[in-house]
């Protein structure tokens, strides 16, 4: 997902980028209830019959989904802003964190001199790898939006050249 805006308190353009996120940790969470509840009925049932060994399984597949869940929604929540100054271009690259965390800012800044940004959107080199879209000046790059589909890097790309030559 691709939001770009202007602060009001500022004269630079910016755009957040951050992968699509159908689930919310709690409605995560509310999935792995619906999931264990059944799981747990049938297992204790099937235990009290004879069955016993079925519980330990029972307990490691809870245990793996929740693993899953738990990947899935730590890498949904990344975070990436691109600010476009008069004249500096900065890539932050990050997680979306609560304001109770310790931990505050970006992971990884970047910043560029506007002048010599360039916006490269390289080309597949088969149908199966994606696209890659990179920020780059004076030698450094940046790749960003590698969570995006790719008409959105594309939008992306277009939406960032034009930002650029504003």
């Amino acid at each position: 997902m691709v939001t770009s805006n202007k602060p009001p308190d500022s004269d630079e353009l910016r755009v957040v980028i951050r992968p699509n996120r159908s689930l919310s940790w709690r409605q995560s969470m509310v999935f792995l209830g619906a999931i264990s509840v059944p799981l747990l009925l049938i297992s204790v049932v099937l235990a009290a019959q004879g069955f016993w060994l079925i519980l330990p399984f029972a307990g490691v597949e809870l245990a793996a989904l929740f693993a899953c869940i738990y990947l899935v929604s730590h890498a949904s929540c990344r975070c990436e802003v691109v600010s476009i100054g008069e004249s500096v271009v900065t890539v932050e690259k990050g997680r979306e964190r609560r304001p109770c965390s310790s931990r505050q800012g970006p992971e990884e800044r970047v910043e560029f001199a506007r002048g010599w940004v360039r916006v490269e959107l390289s080309k597949a080199a088969d149908h199966w790898y994606p696209r890659r879209l990179w920020i780059a000046a004076s030698g450094k790059r940046v790749e960003i939006g590698e969570f995006l589909i790719e008409e959105e890097k594309a939008e992306l790309a277009t939406e960032l050249r034009r930002m650029l030559s504003v």
